[in-house]
């Protein structure tokens, strides 16, 4: 799934909604791990909005963890709430290879 893949009306009330949600994990340097996917595929089978929070204070390193996080994660990037990035994949759909 890619970012553009959302239509504005679907972004805006998906950012909405992620306003509500407590974030469900911290990512530092190193944490992009197998483990750490199988967390959030697990998260994402109950849930269709994820919020990570992002501790990388540079933009480049904030972005390289975003684009991870998309392609490991088989997810949408919906935008950032402060320093949280909000995910998107819808609810049950299983990581590949699973």
């Amino acid at each position: 799934m890619s970012e553009s893949s959302l239509g504005d009306a679907l972004k805006t009330r998906l950012l909405a909604d992620a306003g509500r949600l407590e974030f469900a994990f911290k990512i530092i340097e190193g944490d992009l791990t197998p483990e750490f996917y199988a967390r959030l595929g697990k998260t994402f089978q109950e849930h269709d909005l994820v919020k990570v929070r992002l501790l990388a204070t540079a933009r480049p390193t904030r972005a390289g963890h975003i684009a991870h996080l998309v392609k490991h994660g088989q997810c949408t990037y919906v935008g950032m709430l402060g320093k949280d990035a909000v995910l998107y994949r819808p609810k049950g759909r299983d990581l590949p290879g699973k």
